[in-house]
């Protein structure tokens, strides 16, 4: 996974260790950790060099999201689509965009027929970004927080590539 990726406000490259302090300190925020499944919390500046190691050796296909003013957050195919932003970045339509080109260069380097991502339903937010990428609700499923130590209700949503590939051909219609 050496692939970099750049959008109109964004670069996307693989996560490093110099991004530790980055990741430990945003994930320090009960509010980012609180909507992911495989996150402990308190995240220990352990959890934040194991996960930059794993990236490095090619074992998590994670990316760090910079923005104008450095480390915004990470995004990643593994299988499922995740992301999270630091606070201070939501809002700004980032996980939209960032999940837009991750899905691009999914969808054009393998030959998977679809992805699958997941939210817990207090998360409207995430369904939002998720509803504008493109995928759709398979059903309310249970989902993991390491967070709360049980699972919590919310939706499995799926993308398939003919979908995708739908969607990129009526966008490029509409900017013809």
């Amino acid at each position: 996974m050496t692939q970099e990726m750049k959008t109109e406000r964004l670069r996307l490259r693989p996560v490093r260790m110099e991004d530790v302090e980055a990741i430990h300190a945003t994930l320090q925020d009960i509010e980012i950790a609180r909507w992911l499944s495989r996150v402990p919390y308190p995240y220990g500046r352990a959890d934040a060099e194991w996960f930059a190691g794993e990236v490095e050796a090619g074992r998590i296909p994670a990316y760090a999201v910079i923005d104008a003013e450095g480390f915004a957050g990470v995004i990643a195919i593994d299988p499922t689509l995740g992301y999270w932003f630091a606070r201070d970045r939501w809002g700004r339509g980032y996980a939209t965009e960032a999940g837009r080109a991750l899905l691009a260069m999914h969808f054009a380097t393998t030959s998977a027929e679809a992805v699958e991502a997941g939210y817990y339903d207090d998360n409207a937010g995430s369904g939002r970004v998720l509803a504008k990428l493109g995928f759709e609700r398979v059903g309310p499923q249970m989902l993991p927080s390491m967070v709360l130590g049980h699972d919590v209700p919310g939706q499995r949503t799926r993308l398939t590539r003919a979908r995708w590939e739908a969607l990129a051909a009526a966008e490029r219609r509409a900017a013809a």
